[in-house]
């Protein structure tokens, strides 16, 4: 039998009959062309020549490599389920490395740093290496966000815009030119659900409604008093909840209440459900699964609790009244964007601790965030209540439904599987992280895990240019692992071992033939 990777050609000599999965990798090469082209044009238009036409030079190679791969290569077969979950698993791990390779080559840094930046963007944590200082275990020097060129910090911006509205999107629009059926793309992320009665036409209202979002967060920023180029940066990092910043010292740069109160509106919304905010927009009715409202009604209870805890804690850390510091940090931390208006290193372990829990609770399900999220956590605790009311009631079964919908008991199972991933997740992120680098407080490595894992980007300052390979290598499996969730990791697991358990069975037969 053929391998995965075997080739045969048709009569005509000119296409070339491969394996579906591989030739759809190839979208992970061209995605990473168009966040370079994008970029480049960008950093054009900023002035920046030099870069900006190295990234030029890389995304036309990347985009010509994609389409005459496409055009010349047909599948030999229709993609099998298992090989969409794991085309879905590999392009958060290719689609990365491909993005950083240009920045490598062009900053002159190690592939290891550009490589921690590309994941960092997206997958929408927002950690970031480009802190200034020289990389330990390569020795090389690593710049800092204020000293990269123009086109390197749209590239970040991109990413992160892009990674947030989904990597399964654009592998939609190219799998479709290519014949991949659509419902493998959607269902292989697991966070797929329709706004519209074709999956077609529910992609394009998610582009829509993600784009219309963004200009208004633009708009919000700006008329609060950001320049216009900077306006379009936090918007895009603010909706994607992501947290890359154009400042080292991120949204505390502006010293401006009016900014982050516009910044904020872009993280709720970025976190809110999506078919939610699509349904606000076009006025089509629909059954809430109330996870705006959980969403809200944490960030408000909790800021409330915690303006005079931070009081009492001191605010040695922020010059910022407890108030302002307490409803900033509570949003970027539930919303998952990872921006910051203090210096959350010296911040209390307490405060660190409650940070910690906010960011593994995590937004809406059909947003750009990460964590656990609402809708999850509303089944937990309603599934405690109905468990509670069927042992009062004896044998009475309660009717298990969340938003008009009936709940079976796989989907609470896949819940407290979920949840019970970010529980081992964050224990063993932080043994670790300890365990290879014993000079950093446990607090601090679980603060920076759970950062990573919920793919949030708050950092108590462990993550920088000067951080040791291991807490690197570490931090970039964990946010990979926190954008593929659960779901997505065990399937793409079990599909691999299906795929290769299905090449050897054949392999036994054809050598008995």
């Amino acid at each position: 039998m053929a391998s995965i990777t075997s080739a045969r050609r048709t009569e005509s000599g000119r296409v070339i009959y491969v394996s579906p999965l591989v030739r759809y990798l190839v979208v992970s090469v061209a995605f990473a062309g168009i966040t370079h082209l994008l970029a480049a044009i960008t950093g054009l238009l900023s002035g920046d020549i030099l870069y900006s036409l190295q990234l030029l030079a890389w995304s036309i190679g990347y985009l010509a490599f994609s389409i005459i791969w496409l055009m010349y290569t047909r599948p030999s077969r229709s993609m099998r389920k298992e090989e969409a979950f794991v085309l879905v698993a590999l392009a958060w791990v290719l689609t990365p490395f491909f993005s950083a390779v240009p920045v490598s080559v062009v900053l002159h840094i190690p592939l290891v740093d550009s490589w921690f930046e590309s994941i960092s963007g997206y997958t929408t944590t927002g950690l970031s290496v480009f802190t200034g200082g020289v990389d330990p275990f390569f020795h090389r020097y690593v710049p800092s966000v204020e000293q990269l060129p123009p086109s390197i910090l749209w590239w970040r911006a991109y990413c992160q815009w892009l990674g947030g509205f989904g990597i399964v999107v654009m592998f939609f629009v190219f799998a479709r030119l290519g014949g991949l059926p659509a419902h493998l793309v959607g269902l292989a992320e697991g966070r797929y659900e329709r706004l519209e009665p074709s999956i077609a036409k529910s992609l394009r209202a998610l582009m829509l409604t993600y784009l219309f979002f963004t200009l208004v967060d633009i708009a919000l920023i700006y008329f609060a008093g950001a320049p216009l180029p900077n306006a379009v940066y936090d918007a895009m990092t603010a909706l994607s909840t992501g947290g890359f910043e154009t400042h080292s010292a991120s949204i505390a740069f502006y010293h401006s209440f009016k900014i982050e109160l516009a910044v904020i509106a872009g993280m709720i919304f970025g976190a809110c459900n999506f078919a939610d905010l699509y349904a606000l927009l076009t006025g089509k009715k629909r059954k809430f699964s109330g996870e705006t409202t959980s969403l809200l009604l944490i960030i408000a209870i909790t800021t409330l609790l915690s303006a005079p805890l931070l009081l009492r804690l001191g605010m040695k850390w922020t010059t910022n009244n407890p108030f302002r510091e307490a409803l900033f940090d509570v949003v970027s931390a539930v919303t998952t964007t990872g921006f910051s208006i203090s210096n959350l290193g010296k911040a209390p372990e307490l405060w660190k601790l409650i940070l910690i829990i906010l960011m593994l609770i995590g937004g809406s399900v059909l947003s750009t965030t990460g964590g656990i999220k609402q809708y999850r956590l509303i089944v937990f605790f309603k599934n405690m209540w109905w468990n509670i009311k069927e042992t009062l009631q004896g044998d009475v079964i309660v009717r298990r439904r969340i938003g008009g919908y009936t709940i079976d008991y796989s989907e609470i199972a896949a819940v407290f599987a979920v949840i019970a991933f970010y529980i081992v997740g964050e224990t063993l992120g932080t043994i670790l992280m300890v365990v290879f680098n014993p000079q950093y407080h446990v607090i601090d490595a679980a603060f920076e895990v759970a950062s990573a894992l919920a793919t949030t980007g708050l950092s108590v300052g462990i993550t920088s240019a000067s951080a040791p390979l291991s807490a690197k290598i570490i931090l970039m499996v964990l946010m990979t692992l926190g954008r593929l969730e659960v779901v997505g990791f065990f399937y793409a697991l079990e599909s691999a071992r299906r795929i290769m358990a299905l090449r050897r069975r054949r392999s036994e037969l054809l050598s008995y033939q």
